[in-house]
């Protein structure tokens, strides 16, 4: 560690976050603390073997944003030091299962992910400042229990098995949608439907075999698709009126014609095509020769 210099010198201006993974001193959390003290925009990151208990929290009182990966983690007492200031959570998966009632002492939060924990998962409800949720592992009969939420804006489901999406429509803010690796969902019919929607990415889903029409969603500027290796129709996302960047990664089923239908489209900027064929990237490339595409 010492190749590294001080590990407590003061922060640089461009420092995001503060982390450890070892068991801290009192001292030196303490010294944690004082580099944190007036950069609200740092988050501190505990992972692997750092603490079984939240105990360490009493020196970040002030804390606005914890990303907690504590697979060992025995007890989460130690969330109540936090003053209450707390903007983003991140909750990595435990062993142990713990209630999620905790986040009602937490009601500033606007920011929310949790690795599989669903115990006592309606009490997310009370968090009426959430802009940004993510739920990882964590299945649903439907989307429901999120419905208080009228102000979320970025959404991320991964893994699970939720597969009735219907309520995402009620989210009138909503900006930002990803999607990854629920492996039994199917239809997406209600994308057409997300009106503010900016920002779109689906991943790893085998068994979506088409899209709806994206031409009713008037911001959506940018979409990534990687490894939807059901997916051969790329026309309903060429339809969207705004798309600026649209980014293909590992969809090796596609050819350089089913990409065709974005070339007089008068909106597209950026064009990064990975489709794991690099014959077919190649043709893609020639086929847009005006400098926004790229491929590596």
């Amino acid at each position: 560690m010492e190749r590294l210099g001080d590990p407590f010198r003061p922060l640089e201006p461009e420092c995001k976050v503060v982390q450890f993974s070892q068991t801290l001193s009192a001292a030196e959390l303490q010294k944690a603390a004082d580099l944190m003290r007036h950069r609200p925009d740092v988050e501190l990151y505990v992972y692997g073997l750092a603490a079984t208990n939240l105990d360490f929290l009493q020196y970040f009182s002030d804390l606005r944003r914890l990303h907690l990966s504590l697979y060992k983690l025995e007890d989460i007492g130690g969330l109540s030091h936090l003053n209450g200031s707390l903007e983003e959570l991140t909750l990595g998966g435990t062993k142990k299962a713990f209630s999620l009632r905790f986040v009602e002492t937490l009601p500033n939060l606007r920011a929310l992910f949790l690795v599989g924990h669903k115990k006592d998962l309606a009490s997310i409800q009370i968090l009426s400042k959430l802009r940004k949720l993510g739920l990882s592992g964590i299945t649903l009969p439907d989307l429901s229990a999120l419905s208080p939420m009228k102000e979320l804006q970025d959404l991320s489901i991964f893994l699970g098995a939720t597969t009735n999406l219907e309520l995402l429509a009620d989210f009138s803010l909503l900006q930002s949608l990803f999607l990854m690796r629920i492996t039994k969902l199917y239809d997406l019919e209600v994308l057409k439907n997300l009106r503010a929607l900016k920002t779109l990415r689906l991943d790893w889903m085998r068994n979506v075999t088409s899209l709806p029409t994206f031409a009713g969603l008037a911001h959506l500027e940018e979409v990534i698709l990687d490894t939807m290796k059901g997916l051969t129709d790329l026309s309903p996302v060429a339809r969207a009126p705004s798309l600026r960047t649209l980014t293909v990664t590992s969809m090796p089923q596609l050819s350089a014609e089913n990409f065709r239908c974005f070339l007089n489209h008068s909106k597209l900027e950026r064009l990064h095509a990975y489709t794991g064929r690099a014959k077919v990237n190649e043709e893609v490339r020639r086929m847009f020769p005006n400098h926004f595409f790229s491929s590596e």
